[in-house]
């Protein structure tokens, strides 16, 4: 197997051998506004998101009230932040009008049909969705690029979604996660990278739940061919994700500070390299 695997999300390559990509996570800062979903997708494209991503669901669908205590506030939160599927459509196709490569979370089956008829490019399984393996099998049998979040999964629950994956012909991205919102830069165990690249023969990229900018670059030198962040045009917005999401600014920043620590990680290759290669005359050989 190749040595540093990659994945085609549309024409886009992931992997070590290429520039890192950066996810706008727009998911659902939107708050349930058409006008500004329309204008977070304008603003992540202009200031250099390689890809777009939202949520797809139906509120009632997206948690268990028999398991999950919390279940009832938050199914009341993502009612009203829940885009008609007829605004959701709006949004998608201005998306793709100007350029912009966008797929979706989805958190049930009806979710997913929805987003294969708009023609998503791709899929993401949020880490509260790993071990939910009948949602896995659904996306799985689209035969798109799957993109997961690792954030409170075990190793051995990881690789069965895996399996799965592997068994249906998927191709696959892991991203380290840590699942709370938001963390501290020091929460954020990015040697975690290093495990999952060890472990999978896949692309891993890492979620960035911290504030600001700095961990994206660290989280490249760690071996992430991908940086997802949450994205907003008003930070001052106290619903949902926005106290921690980028901003435009921040977003150019961060893509700024990628590519500058891709280039500074440079080849593992041991060999001379061509900064070395005048003073490699001075190279005393004795036998």
């Amino acid at each position: 197997m190749h040595k540093y695997p990659e994945v085609f999300i549309d024409n886009i390559p992931v992997g070590l051998n290429h520039k890192p990509k950066f996810i706008a996570e727009i998911g659902v800062n939107h708050l349930g506004s058409f006008d500004r979903a329309i204008e977070l997708v304008n603003a992540a494209h202009n200031n250099g998101a390689d890809f777009l991503k939202l949520q797809t669901y139906k509120s009632e669908k997206r948690y268990d009230r028999n398991t999950n205590p919390k279940a009832d506030l938050f199914i009341k939160n993502l009612s009203k932040w829940e885009l008609s599927r007829e605004q959701e459509k709006e949004v998608w196709d201005h998306a793709k009008s100007i350029g912009a490569k966008v797929f979706t979370s989805c958190f049930d089956v009806d979710s997913i049909e929805f987003a294969e008829s708009l023609g998503c490019i791709a899929y993401k399984i949020a880490a509260f969705e790993v071990r939910n393996l009948e949602l896995i099998r659904a996306v799985s049998s689209t035969k798109k690029p799957i993109v997961i979040s690792r954030g409170m999964i075990s190793i051995e629950d990881l690789s069965e979604v895996v399996n799965i994956l592997e068994k249906k012909g998927c191709k696959y991205i892991l991203l380290h996660t840590i699942s709370s919102y938001p963390i501290t830069l020091y929460q954020s165990n990015l040697r975690m990278i290093h495990k999952l690249k060890e472990t999978f023969q896949c692309p891993v990229g890492h979620s960035d739940h911290t504030r600001g900018v700095k961990v994206p670059p660290l989280a490249v030198a760690a071996g992430s061919s991908i940086i997802e962040k949450h994205f907003t045009t008003n930070p001052k917005l106290r619903e949902s994700d926005h106290p921690f999401s980028v901003t435009p600014d921040e977003l150019t920043e961060i893509k700024f500070l990628m590519n500058q620590s891709y280039q500074i990680m440079g080849s593992d290759n041991i060999e001379v390299t061509e900064a070395e290669k005048y003073m490699s005359d001075f190279i005393r050989i004795k036998k």
